[in-house]
C-alpha cells in the first residue's frame, strides 16, 4: 500500500527491513516457527544433542525474521510496509491474556512469566490509568444529561473513566465485563454514544485509521473520541528514522509506532476537532513508559 494507514497521506519513506518479528508473533499470526532445519547428519545431530553447544551456536550465529517498515513523513507514523491481514492478526488475540495465551507466550518468552499476571490487570495499573484518565477528562468534557460511554475494543471495559453515565464495552474477547459495564456482543447492536474510547488498541491493528473511522461513527453529534496509545520511540528517534538514520524496531503485539504528531494527525484525518492532546510518562508497576492521549470532538 502506498498510503499512510494512520492519516491517509501519500508521503511515505521506506525504511527497509529493520523490524525484528518476535517468534511468538510469528507463530500466532503466520503459523511459522524459527528453528534449526531438521537433519539426519550424525555430526550435526551429535552437537545439537549437546544442549549447551546448540544454545551457544544459536546465540553466536543467530538470525532474525525481519519486517520491512515505512514512516509517514507527514505525521511521523511508522507502519509495516505490507499490512498483515485482519484475520491473521485476529489469531494473536483470540484468547488474549487468558491462561492459554500466557502459557504459549511463556514458551517463546520465558521472561514473560514474571509479568503475565500483572499486564492489564494489576491494581496499580488499573488505578493509575483510570485515575489519570478521569482527572484529565473532567475539565475537558461537556457532560450533559444521559451521558454514555463506549470502550471500543477494551476487553472488559475496566479502563473507562470514573464519570457518571452509562458504560458499555465492545470487544471480540469473551472476558466478563467489569462491574457496572454492559457488554455489547455484536457490532450491529451498537448505538450512538456521548464518548467513545480507543485505549491501547490502535497500535495492534493493521488499519488504525479505518478502525478510528468506525469507532467515530458511533459518536453522537458533538460526541467525544478519546485515543490512547503507547509511544515506544522518542520523538528524536522517529525524526532520525525519517532523516535516513537506521534503528532497530520490533514487531510484536504492537505493529504500529505512534507519537503526539501522528495521533493529532489521525484525529484530524477522520474529521474530528482536537480538544486536547499530550504525552505523559506513566508507572504501571510492572512497566514504566510514555503514553500519548488525545481527545477529539465531532463537529
Amino acid at each position: 500500500m502506498n498510503e499512510c494507514r494512520n492519516c491517509a497521506a501519500k508521503e511515505l519513506k521506506n525504511l527497509g527491513f529493520i523490524a525484528e518479528v518476535a517468534p511468538f508473533f510469528l507463530k500466532r499470526v503466520l503459523n511459522l516457527d524459527f528453528k534449526l532445519a531438521p537433519t539426519r547428519h550424525p555430526v550435526k545431530l551429535f552437537f545439537r544433542n549437546l544442549g549447551f553447544v546448540s544454545a551457544a551456536f544459536q546465540k553466536i550465529y543467530a538470525k532474525s525474521v525481519l519486517s520491512e517498515m515505512q514512516v509517514c513523513t507527514s505525521c511521523l507514523f511508522i507502519q509495516t510496509t505490507h499490512p498483515f491481514s485482519e484475520e491473521a492478526i485476529g489469531n494473536l488475540y483470540a484468547d488474549y491474556r487468558s491462561d492459554s495465551y500466557n502459557r504459549e507466550r511463556i514458551l517463546y518468552e520465558p521472561e514473560y512469566a514474571a509479568i503475565a499476571a500483572h499486564v492489564g490487570a494489576s491494581a496499580k495499573e488499573i488505578r493509575t490509568r483510570k485515575t489519570g484518565l478521569t482527572q484529565w477528562l473532567k475539565a475537558k468534557l461537556d457532560q450533559k444529561a444521559h451521558f454514555s460511554m463506549l470502550d471500543f475494543g477494551g476487553a472488559n471495559g475496566i479502563f473507562l473513566p470514573d464519570l457518571p453515565g452509562e458504560k458499555y464495552v465492545f470487544d471480540i474477547s469473551e472476558v466478563q465485563p467489569a462491574e457496572q459495564v454492559t457488554r455489547v456482543k455484536d457490532e450491529s447492536e451498537l448505538g450512538s454514544y456521548s464518548y467513545v474510547q480507543l485505549a491501547h488498541v490502535l497500535e495492534h491493528v493493521p488499519f488504525p485509521r479505518a478502525l478510528t473511522l468506525k469507532a467515530a461513527s458511533f459518536l453522537q453529534p458533538s460526541g467525544y473520541l478519546y485515543i490512547e496509545v503507547p509511544q515506544e520511540l522518542s520523538d528524536g528517534a522517529i525524526e532520525r528514522l525519517a532523516n535516513n538514520e537506521t534503528a532497530r524496531l520490533a514487531v510484536h503485539e504492537h505493529i504500529n509506532q505512534y507519537c503526539l504528531r501522528s495521533v493529532n494527525a489521525l484525529m484530524k484525518s477522520v474529521g474530528l476537532s482536537v480538544v486536547a492532546a499530550e504525552s505523559e510518562l506513566v508507572d504501571l508497576g510492572w512497566n514504566k513508559g510514555t503514553i500519548v492521549r488525545a481527545l477529539g470532538r465531532r463537529n
